[in-house]
């Protein structure tokens, strides 16, 4: 959102088509969005808040029937979920290399269709075409001016090649499993609230959630402190879909599983937020009861 809106300063008009509160796009609603100067449609794949995947196929469609260029922002789901660029039919995927391909920070890419007409952002040395003061014209020279972190694309590569040995397939179904396994788990705990849809096959590895009684930062600390796991908590750099679910200022707590992660892992979860969930209704009981 930072860079469409640092554009719409620059006079670029920019319209968001929101999503329901389990993050299912109306592709409808995008559709009538669309207008005659429409020039971009800019999706993600899977929403880093709730985990929700998004029809980008059906959508890359809308966008190539008014002649409109689609991007989709593949950062939660390149390396975990199977991506075919020409059956998606995008003209554009951007990603980073450190989530789910398994890669360093700092390392990421852009898949540009073949055609696709762009302006690089940075002009400078390429190690290309070194006869010349002006930018390379060609891919993928022409986006990659100055020294390249090698050391970041070897680890990428390293990454890729155990995803590759593995198969996406295989990691996706593993994702799967795990959220199906937490949704059932988690549904079970008394004041407990989940975001996004109950169908495990709706999701990347992500879901959300929050206990009645607890604050996100306060479940995240105790989950660290108390039973050793890792959660990330807060409005996870997407205020407006924190809006649409009815969870801001404050956020929720937000898992991610990878390959990496194991069902009893899910299920030692599961029992710590159940743990949690009733210290803190024993808490908001006796909070009451001195109130009175």
């Amino acid at each position: 959102m930072r860079p469409l809106r640092h554009l719409e300063t620059l006079g670029v008009e920019l319209t968001v088509v929101n999503c329901n509160q389990d993050g299912m796009l109306d592709l409808n609603g995008v559709r009538r969005a669309l207008r005659a100067n429409t020039r971009l449609l800019v999706t993600t794949h899977g929403s880093n808040v709730v985990g929700t995947l998004t029809p980008v196929e059906a959508v890359a469609a809308l966008a190539r029937e008014r002649d409109v260029l689609s991007l989709v922002d593949a950062a939660q789901t390149a390396g975990a979920i199977p991506i075919d660029v020409q059956e998606m039919g995008v003209d554009l995927l951007a990603f980073s290399g450190h989530k789910g391909l398994l890669g360093p920070t700092g390392t990421g890419g852009l898949y540009i269709r073949e055609g696709v007409a762009l302006t690089p952002l940075m002009r400078g040395g390429t190690g290309s075409d070194s006869a010349h003061q002006i930018q390379p014209d060609f891919l993928p020279d022409a986006f990659e001016s100055g020294t390249l972190n090698v050391v970041g694309i070897a680890g990428l590569a390293a990454g890729v090649r155990f995803l590759l040995g593995i198969g996406i397939d295989a990691v996706a179904a593993h994702d799967r499993a795990l959220v199906s396994r937490f949704l059932a788990g988690a549904s079970k705990i008394s004041g407990i609230t989940l975001y996004g849809p109950r169908d495990a096959a709706l999701h990347c590895g992500v879901v959300s959630f929050n206990l009645a009684g607890a604050t996100p930062s306060e479940v995240g600390l105790i989950l660290d402190e108390r039973f050793g796991i890792m959660a990330r908590t807060g409005l996870h750099c997407a205020p407006s879909a924190h809006r649409t679910l009815g969870t801001f200022p404050t956020g929720t707590v937000r898992f991610s599983f990878g390959w990496f992660n194991t069902p009893a892992e899910v299920e030692k979860a599961v029992e710590a937020l159940g743990d949690i969930a009733a210290w803190a209704i024993q808490g908001a009981a006796a909070s009451k009861t001195l109130s009175l």
